[in-house]
């Protein structure tokens, strides 16, 4: 069985590398933003080392390997002036095999104000104001899969994500659905498989003729990580792809004393970097992209509530202990107390 996952997921990963380069034209997707700044640092690299909950747009299989509830928030600025904020959650059932997540993503440009032509000297006349902003909402569930000694440690998760934007009067709403799977292959490697926007209804704007027209990439994305020095140096390395483009992401983690991480990566061509504090419940990272003029260089800041899991950490088995010691010997009869022949009163 497992020969025949690592087939499918090698054979995944070669059909996604074989899509052909095109441009890109399609609405941007603000959920591609949504992770925690720990994956930022890692280059977005992480499909098959999805470990916390900050990474539940990474891959939705994140979700069932949590086995505590965990919540993590990031914020950042695009381009500068728009600030982006998200918060994702994840909770495990009583069994801690399968696991519900939410995510909200906020995206707020500020009011744009508008011209109204120009005056007698050629100035332009302020018109009125415009309103731009963006909001997500996101449903997921996972689980992982384990039949005993046929399978165990594969984890599939689905993400259903409900669009809402506004530009001015102009109103836009949209849904779809990420699904994806990690296959840990053994206590140091793992492989992962994405399908972002595997299903999607189409943008529906609400003063246009043309409805349902426009649709976000279907993004396919396969990867592997494989992790080093007794857990505290991680290789992530992901190959994204659609009918558009094709990309390389990779990141480097390394863990000091399980304590402070440093990482660094390339996201398509792009250096990043960043920086995690970790102590008991909570943790701090922080991400750098450095990306070329004219666009400015991306920090992100993010925190991790909960018990930060680790993929490549050995789960400790838990056996039952058979009793086949014999039954204790029977305790030895108490003989009864001598009484007296007569009691008179």
């Amino acid at each position: 069985m497992k020969r025949l996952i690592l087939i499918l997921f090698c054979c995944g990963a070669l059909g996604l590398a074989a899509f052909e380069v095109k441009g890109d034209g399609s609405p941007a997707d603000l959920t591609k933003i949504g992770i925690s700044a720990r994956w930022w640092g890692l280059g977005r690299a992480g499909v098959a080392l999805s470990d916390d909950s900050g990474a539940v747009f990474l891959n939705p299989a994140s979700m069932a390997m949590a086995r505590s509830f965990e919540l993590s928030g990031m914020s950042t600025q695009v381009l500068g002036v728009t600030n982006y904020t998200l918060v994702n959650s994840v909770l495990p059932f009583k069994d801690k095999y399968q696991a519900v997540g939410f995510s909200f993503i906020n995206e707020n440009a500020g009011t744009i104000t508008a011209t109204d032509g120009v005056d007698q000297y050629g100035h332009p006349v302020k018109g009125g104001t415009i309103n731009n902003g963006n909001s997500i909402i996101a449903l997921g569930f996972a689980r992982e899969v384990f039949i005993p000694d046929v399978i165990s440690e594969l984890y599939l998760g689905a993400l259903f994500k409900s669009y809402y934007q506004v530009l001015g009067e102009m109103t836009g709403t949209s849904m779809a659905l990420d699904v994806g799977a990690i296959y840990k292959l053994t206590n140091f490697l793992s492989l992962g498989l994405t399908a972002r926007n595997f299903l999607q209804s189409g943008i529906n704007y609400s003063t246009s003729d043309k409805a349902n027209e426009e649709h976000y990439d279907t993004d396919y994305v396969a990867g592997f990580a494989l992790s080093l020095l007794n857990n505290d140096l991680t290789l992530a390395v992901d190959q994204y792809a659609n009918t558009k483009f094709g990309r390389a992401y990779v990141g480097l983690e390394y863990w000091l004393a399980n304590t402070v991480a440093l990482r660094t990566g390339m996201a398509d061509n792009e250096l990043t970097l960043g920086v995690g504090l970790r102590y008991d419940f909570l943790q701090l990272d922080v991400g750098y992209r450095y990306q070329d003029a004219p666009l400015d260089n991306q920090v992100y800041f993010s925190v991790t509530l909960g018990n930060a899991r680790r993929l490549f950490l050995t789960r400790p088995e838990i056996g039952i202990m058979e009793n086949n010691s014999a039954a204790p010997a029977a305790l030895p009869r108490q003989q009864p107390r001598d009484l007296p022949e007569e009691v008179r009163i």
